[in-house]
């Protein structure tokens, strides 16, 4: 329902208006609302317009708006008839019909004395005989605590259909399989499953409203299982464009039909602040199941464009060993092809920097289903020009897949119209994050803001190889002196203090500054820092209740200049990096090189990352300062200008909180 409800409730109660000291400055924006909404084909902009004209009544006039709440409110149940005399709420010919006599007599009436404003791309409304539109004059956002209410099986028969039932309400329901306050804004949140290894009797996609005074009405998917085993579907929560929330839910597909179990679903962590940042111009989701099963879905401005189901026909772990294998070389300038009996050949720098193009093609090849190839070629120019006249466009990538290096996928098509883009990371302001740590169900959604007044320096001294390493420490301290910065940095970087940091808390940016190392074959961690005294930190010691409680918790952002310290291997657990490990468990955002990188050039990357991020003047999202700092140290013999990683909002901002 996209709002049909609240303006037969407006149109039942219209005679009452008069009534009211202000209607005659409601009354043309009333009217011009009312045209657009009749005007529409769009159930977004409908149900949008129904809420501007509830929310204008709520600030003008609180006693009609109380009406209009009571009115809606009995023609849904059926207890109230509208302005002709129908039960319920009527169809959509009849609020048609009403409408053309309602507005015929107000002109009618009040003639040349209605004066409306233009509320084309208005979010707000104006009021008054001479007003016009005005984006932010009366149109608020309160925001309103809700509770999940959840309906979906835990286990299924192959040949049944699925039904999974969300709503939000303002009461808790026992029955709901989640029962998790939230905070919401008043609007619109969109309610999007992604389900490989389903297939969708029902749309995808379904809009829940948020209203000051009412449930929201349960939107209902009805979904049919393609093959017995183990499954994931995950719902996901989108308001203007960003993902606030996603909840997946395992359900176990039988062979047989089971007795009817309620789904375990862990709490729902929504973030109403995503909707207040600039939602990322494209989102692309890679859902990945345990029968292998991936799938893509890209959307933009909260709309999906173009969604695809693909099995992988091979193994990814031992694809993308080779890769960071083979960049671990180039970094170095050596060469893996060939006989090598006197030592590896040294390559030039054009011959590393085809090299490197190489392995953003097979990326592209490997793993981007044919289908998608095609739409994005399709699509790509629109993109491309929007990048040159306008601005660069972001692009955020959610992934259970840590350790898939999708900053480096290099589009191209060998066709006719033979084209090729440069890297993501480069095409676009990009950044990643993970759906959810694969040990657990909780998932987190990234900060659209992040903020900077504790910081806490990691630097060890017993490496004097690193000899850059006191001029990025340098950096740091200036950056706590210059905007007034809690210090948090211990007095030497030892394992227990990092360890008890770590568990305490009372930081909020932490920058580590050191050598790393990865471990593919460990069966405890991926990858390891190195501290004072010789001593090293496992990525697997981010883990108990005091550490992963302080990261849910307080949220903190960590920067990780140190080699490798962005790549994952599959564990025991799932994977165990330190992107797993921190962004999986609730960290801000990350910042970390995924293979080897030059010690002089890591310290300018920081240095112009910062100068770009905390700009007095025009500061940068993290995605453009990320950005930014990859151009400035970019050389074509030289992958570290590639390495670095971003897990954040792309559109995220810093925001100083001095002590």
């Amino acid at each position: 329902m996209a709002g049909e409800d609240t303006i037969a409730a407006l149109l039942v109660i219209w005679d009452e208006g008069p009534s009211s000291a202000r209607w005659e400055e409601l009354l043309p924006t009333l009217l011009q609302l009312v045209d657009q909404f009749q005007q529409s084909a769009d159930d977004d902009t409908r149900a949008t317009t129904a809420m501007r004209i509830t929310d204008l009544l709520r600030t003008a006039d609180p006693e009609l708006h109380r009406r209009l709440l009571q009115t809606r409110k009995a023609l849904r149940d059926g207890q109230a008839s509208s302005r002709h005399g129908t039960r319920g709420v009527p169809p959509a010919s009849e609020i048609t019909a009403t409408w053309s006599e309602i507005r015929a007599q107000e002109v009618a009436t009040h003639g040349d004395q209605i004066t409306v404003g233009n509320l084309t791309n208005a979010t707000g409304v104006a009021v008054g005989p001479n007003a016009q539109a005005n984006v932010h004059q009366h149109y608020h956002e309160p925001r309103y605590t809700r509770y999940t209410d959840i309906s979906c099986p835990r286990r299924v028969w192959v040949e049944e259909r699925v039904t999974l039932t969300v709503a939000l309400t303002m009461q808790q329901r026992a029955e709901s399989v989640v029962k998790q306050a939230v905070a919401v804004h008043e609007g619109k949140v969109k309610v999007r499953l992604t389900a490989p290894g389903f297939e969708f009797l029902s749309s995808p996609e379904q809009t829940i409203l948020i209203e000051a005074d009412e449930d929201s009405p349960p939107v209902v998917f009805h979904l049919q299982p393609r093959k017995v085993g183990r499954h994931e579907i995950y719902i996901e929560f989108w308001q203007r464009g960003n993902r606030i929330a996603t909840a997946p839910v395992p359900i176990e597909v039988l062979a047989v039909q089971p007795v009817f179990e309620p789904a375990l679903i862990p709490p729902v962590v929504l973030n109403p602040w995503m909707a207040g940042v600039r939602a990322p111009d494209l989102t692309l989701t890679v859902a990945r199941d345990p029968a292998g099963r991936m799938q893509f879905t890209l959307a933009g401005d909260g709309v999906v464009l173009f969604s695809t189901e693909h099995t992988l026909t091979f193994e990814p772990r031992t694809f993308i060993e080779q890769l960071y294998a083979e960049l671990g070389l180039l970094q170095r300038g050596h060469d893996s092809t060939g006989r090598r009996r006197s030592g590896r050949r040294l390559l030039d720098a054009e011959q590393v920097e085809r090299r490197i193009r190489t392995l953003g093609h097979l990326l592209w090849d490997r793993l981007i289903p044919a289908d998608l190839k095609l739409f994005y070629g399709h699509e790509r120019a629109r993109w491309r020009v929007a990048n040159e006249a306008d601005r660069r466009w972001s692009l955020l990538v959610y992934s259970n897949e840590a350790d898939i290096p999708w900053e480096l996928m290099r589009p191209y098509d060998e066709g006719t119209d033979r084209w090729e883009e440069d890297f993501w990371c480069r095409t676009f302001y990009f950044a990643r994050w993970l759906l959810r740590r694969p040990d657990v169900l909780k998932c987190f959604a990234p900060l659209p803001q992040i903020r900077m007044g504790a910081l806490a320096a990691i630097a060890p001294t017993c490496f004097p190889e690193l000899q850059s390493a006191p001029a990025e420490h340098a950096l740091l301290r200036d950056l706590i002196a210059r905007h007034h910065l809690a210090d948090r940095s211990p007095l030497r970087a030892t394992e227990p203090a990092l360890i008890a940091l770590l568990e305490q808390g009372g930081f909020d940016w932490m920058h580590v500054i050191t050598h790393g190392d990865f471990f593919a074959e460990s069966a405890l961690h991926s990858s390891a820092i190195g501290l004072e005294d010789q001593q090293w930190l496992a990525s697997s010691a981010i883990t108990g209740p005091r550490i992963r409680g302080m990261l849910s918790d307080q949220r903190p952002s960590f920067v990780l200049n140190a080699c490798h310290v962005g790549r994952e291997a599959p564990s025991i657990s799932g994977a165990a990096g330190w992107a797993t490990q921190l962004i999986g468990s609730g960290a801000g955002m990350l910042v970390a090189p995924l293979w080897s990188v030059n010690d002089e050039r890591a310290t300018q990357f920081s240095q112009i990352f910062y100068d770009a991020l905390l700009h007095p003047e025009q500061p940068a999202s993290v995605a453009e300062a990320i950005w930014r700092a990859r151009e400035a140290i970019r050389q074509d013999d030289d992958p570290t200008w590639l390495a670095y990683s971003l897990f954040a909002h792309p559109n995220a901002t810093v925001s100083i909180q001095p002590q």
